[in-house]
């Protein structure tokens, strides 16, 4: 069986999915860069989900599922805040200042340039949103 978890959309639920991405470092044969993009995708795309996926004030889950098989990582994101594609936020900004660059986007890009595929589909009947982020081993493309 995957490892899943589900959290309420909330701080708290950010630092459970941290200690989540700890166990399955530990049970699944995971490579350096398979662990990074995991932890990547906690943080900033769960971070995202916080901050963004759901009206203020309105109670929502994050679910987080991860399995490896034949050397390719497999994270599934799911969430029913607003609709929301990573495949298409605009890239950020990386002028040469970094004082008076925009803030925001580069978690997003980062997952993207890293991630050897990615996926994104909204269910309009149950409000689902769901990301799954690809790694293979060696980083070959899938």
């Amino acid at each position: 069986m995957d490892p899943c978890i589900e959290v309420p959309a909330e701080e708290s639920g950010i630092l459970r999915l941290m200690a989540f991405a700890d166990e399955v470092e530990h049970r699944l044969p995971l490579s350096f860069d398979q662990s990074y993009l995991m932890r990547l995708v906690v943080e900033e795309i769960a971070t995202n989900i916080v901050k963004y996926g759901y009206a203020k004030g309105a109670r929502g889950v994050i679910q987080l599922r991860c399995s490896c098989e034949n050397d390719v990582l497999r994270i599934v994101i799911r969430d029913q805040g607003h609709p929301f594609d990573p495949r298409i936020a605009p890239e950020p900004e990386m002028g040469e200042d970094l004082a008076s660059r925009k803030i925001g986007g580069l978690g997003i890009y980062l997952v993207r340039e890293f991630a050897d595929n990615l996926s994104y589909h909204h269910d309009d009947v149950s409000g689902w949103n769901e990301l799954v982020v690809v790694k293979a081993e060696r980083g070959d493309h899938v």
